[in-house]
């Protein structure tokens, strides 16, 4: 061993190990045999080595050569020519104590010789075997776990880090992190450092760069590439990694594998852990063969540029080909890679994409609007850069408004869609359908052709309209629209289609639609999905749909082992009302309401001012209603109505005529729901009011409820719902249930989500009205006046009242009203 190699106490204790295999694979220069024969020097063990040459590669002769290395067992001990692999075994297994068999360069070895050493070795409890190999070998071979254990020493943890760069060239730590970044810490380059000398000033690093020149150079020279090789690795180093497809189309080459196996013998890169999926050069030679080729071949780099542009996008590498794009000053190409890979860019690469773009001029982007939205988009959650990024969002808005405009209709598509979101994110959800609704309108316009080369990308697009479309309060819209994207999605063999699967099996649960939702639930269960997705921002509306599947099915455990996915998101997702109203769902039917209130007003309190916007204040009025009967608090429910619910929807006519049934007015609730022109906006509202309505007629007359009954049975069957039946108060809830299951076989709830409200006091129609009229603060002679009735009739009703509330006086009469929430609206 060579006097100036570096010892590295890190290696030593990693291959003083007890798992009978150690595998070190890394390329040439990368000091396995340095770090085998330290480890060696060290060690308590006994240990047999093996040089592997091209005569000891085959099974027998690699036999032949460990019987001449091991220790005979006796005197008596002779290998048998039949049988060298037995005698092998009996060696080892005779040792008298720990041996450890290293092989070195040992990737030449035949499969049925590396089987047949690991077995002799897996046999012998004393023994290990310690390889070491430039390339993939047949120690790598599939099923060689199930012969021996096995540990990897794989070429990263062979490279040095930057303490043991630090003690190496004795450098401070600035200069020891600078050269771990230019080397990547091979030690072949270390070693060439240290002999040559390293300091912390210019020359110095001057000479170390003029080093790794050198020692690059000698290397490819020693490989003897074949001038087509050689220049294939040159174009090859446009990107910082290929596969093999992209390996061919940057040089023409349908061989370049070959040059690539030999570049990864010599350490000029390696091929990915998993097989031949991708090969990456290492940082110094890809630096090395870029300066060659922008030498040499300037003429070529932006073809080359655009070819691993498309490549890097059809990897799912869209930041590698904006890095190339951005590389070549090329923002057009830039555009093609931002529509390409739209979603990953924004979602996953958001900070890299920043760094990247960030300081591009905006006189440039303006050339380019799409990429200025793409930046926009990224740097808007960025406090401090968030004025820069609003810039951006309005100059592309602006660009894809005018009406004398150089974009195409697909890049006009994608700034309106990004439009579209960002207003749904700041609270504006009616003018991010509006604008949704003129991309789509664009969209179908379109001919397929003009957004073809982006198909893997729409479904994804058209989904993110969809949700603007839905909170825009144009449902089935969003739920056609979503539809389309999966199909689209299919079609194209995309998994793309996961977030639209989910948002439709979500939303028909919330519509109480079942049937359909087991339809969906299935797709994503039994489908070949990424799990990560199950747990992120697109699997939401799959936790909507199983819990309230489970909610349905009776099952509120299940349904709160899918809400707890919430927890993470509950500060940040959008869709937080929704999974507010689901949890507060499954706290209802779960029996504690009061907890399920208290969670939903803590959510609220934790998105701020957010919470206090009306269309949020409608959407979580439903909850809150439910959860303040569920209470016993209709005055709480009532004023929730009136502050927050909206006049010209069905539910609000439904929340009303809950109440009113409530309060004992069954006429008012069969006016309310027969006179409205407001229809039900889905499924389950639709059930639930004919169960209210049902209830109420069950009071004036059980015969006249007949047919209410039998068509909330009817619907209840179809939609496979059991819900419905429990947001009646407990009379009218055992009432209309004994009226659909008079035999009590069927498989509905037992028992009302909501307590009695039968002790609650109830006013006449007439005793409502002088009640109502208590509140304006008048004089009992003027209230008679404005009555039209004398004061003794009035003193009368006003004696009702008092006895029916326990009131002895009007103040007291006000009070016990406003407790049972029988106070006007």
């Amino acid at each position: 061993m060579s006097a100036h190699a570096i010892s590295r106490p890190r290696l030593i204790a990693a291959l003083e190990t007890e798992t009978p295999l150690t595998l070190v694979r890394s390329a040439s220069g990368s000091g396995k045999t340095t770090a085998l024969v330290d480890w060696a020097t060290a060690t308590a063990s006994r240990v047999v080595w093996l040089t592997v040459t091209p005569a000891l590669a085959t099974s027998d002769s690699l036999a032949r050569a460990l019987l001449r290395v091991l220790p005979r067992a006796d005197r008596t001990d002779d290998f048998d020519r039949d049988d060298s692999w037995g005698t092998v075994a009996v060696r080892l297994r005779s040792a008298g104590g720990p041996l450890v068999v290293v092989l070195d360069d040992a990737a030449a070895v035949d499969r049925e010789g590396v089987f047949a050493l690991c077995r002799a070795v897996a046999t012998t409890p004393l023994a290990r075997l310690i390889v070491a190999t430039n390339r993939p070998s047949p120690f790598d071979s599939e099923g060689l776990d199930l012969v021996i254990d096995t540990t990897l020493l794989a070429p990263e943890d062979l490279m040095f880090d930057t303490d043991e760069i630090r003690r190496a060239l004795d450098v401070d730590d600035d200069t020891a992190i600078a050269t771990r970044e230019a080397t990547g810490g091979f030690p072949a380059l270390i070693r060439a450092l240290a002999l040559r000398g390293a300091g912390t000033d210019e020359a110095s690093l001057r000479a170390a760069t003029t080093v790794i020149e050198d020692y690059l150079q000698d290397r490819l020279a020693e490989c003897a590439f074949d001038p087509q090789a050689l220049q294939g690795l040159l174009r090859i180093s446009i990107t910082d990694s290929v596969d093999l497809p992209l390996a061919v189309a940057l040089t023409g080459d349908s061989e370049i594998a070959k040059a690539l196996d030999q570049a990864e013998k010599f350490g000029f890169g390696r091929w990915a852990a998993d097989g031949r999926s991708a090969f990456a050069l290492t940082p110094l030679t890809r630096g090395m063969l870029r300066r060659e080729l922008r030498r040499t071949s300037p003429q070529e780099i932006p073809q080359l540029r655009r070819v691993a542009a498309e490549g890097a996008v059809r990897r799912d590498m869209p930041l590698e080909g904006l890095r190339l794009a951005v590389e070549g000053d090329d923002l057009r190409l830039a555009t093609h890679v931002t529509m390409s890979g739209w979603n990953r860019l924004l979602h996953r690469d958001r900070n890299a994409v920043v760094e990247l773009l960030g300081d591009v001029p905006v006189a440039r982007l303006k050339q380019e609007p799409l990429v200025a939205m793409l930046i926009g988009m990224c740097l808007k959650p960025n406090r401090l850069r968030r004025q820069r990024g609003l810039q951006l969002l309005r100059m592309a808005v602006t660009a894809a408004n005018a009406r004398r405009t150089t974009l195409s209709a697909t890049e006009r598509i994608f700034i309106w869609a990004a439009e579209s979101a960002s207003l749904r994110a700041i609270g504006r959800p009616e003018r991010a359908a509006q604008v949704a609704a003129r991309s789509l309108a664009l969209f179908h316009e379109t001919p397929e052709s003009q957004w073809q080369q982006y198909a893997r990308d729409m479904p994804l697009l058209c989904t993110h309209l969809g949700i603007s479309l839905y909170y825009g309060g144009q449902q089935d819209d969003a739920i056609h629209l979503w539809e389309q994207a999966t199909a689209l999605a299919a079609a194209h063999g995309s998994t793309n289609a996961f977030h639209g699967i989910c948002l439709l099996a979500g939303v028909h649960a919330l519509n109480g639609d079942l049937p359909e939702v087991r339809h969906y639930v299935a797709l994503i269960r039994d489908g070949d999905w990424n799990p990560a997705l199950l747990d992120s921002y697109r699997g939401t509306f799959f936790h909507v749909a199983e819990a309230m599947l489970a909610v349905e099915d009776g099952d509120v455990a299940e349904a709160k082992r899918h809400i707890r996915f919430f927890e993470p998101y509950r500060a940040t997702s959008e869709h937080w009302t929704t999974m507010a109203s689901v949890e507060a769902w499954v706290a209802l039917h779960d029996g504690d309401a009061a907890a399920g209130l208290e969670r939903l007003e803590s959510f609220a309190r934790l998105r701020g001012k957010e919470a206090g916007a009306p269309h949020v204040r409608q959407a979580l009025s439903r909850p809150r209603v439910l959860l303040h009967l569920a209470l016993g608090d209709v005055a709480a429910a009532r004023s929730t109505v009136q502050r927050d619910a909206v006049p010209d929807r069905f539910g609000t006519v439904l929340k009303r005529a809950r109440l009113a049934l409530i309060d004992g007015r069954a006429a008012d609730v069969v006016r309310l729901l027969g006179q409205t022109r407001l229809r039900p906006s889905s499924a389950r509202e639709r059930a639930e009011a004919a169960a209210v309505h049902s209830a109420a007629l069950h009071r004036v007359s059980p015969a006249a409820a007949q047919p209410s009954s039998e068509a909330l049975s009817v619907q209840l069957t179809d939609r496979e719902l059991t819900t419905p039946l429990a947001l009646l108060g407990a009379e009218d809830f055992g009432t209309v249930r004994a009226d659909l299951d008079p035999t009590g076989r069927a498989t509905l709830r037992l028992r009302s989500a909501l307590p009695s409200f039968a002790t609650r006091p109830r006013l006449s129609s007439r005793e409502q009205i002088v009640l109502r009229a208590l509140t304006s603060g008048a004089t009992l002679p003027a209230i008679a006046d404005e009555l039209r009735v004398s004061q003794n009739t009035l003193k009368t009703q006003l004696r009702s009242i008092y006895r029916k509330l326990g009131a002895h006086n009007r103040t007291e009469a006000m009070e016990q009203a406003a407790r049972h929430g029988l106070l006007p609206e």
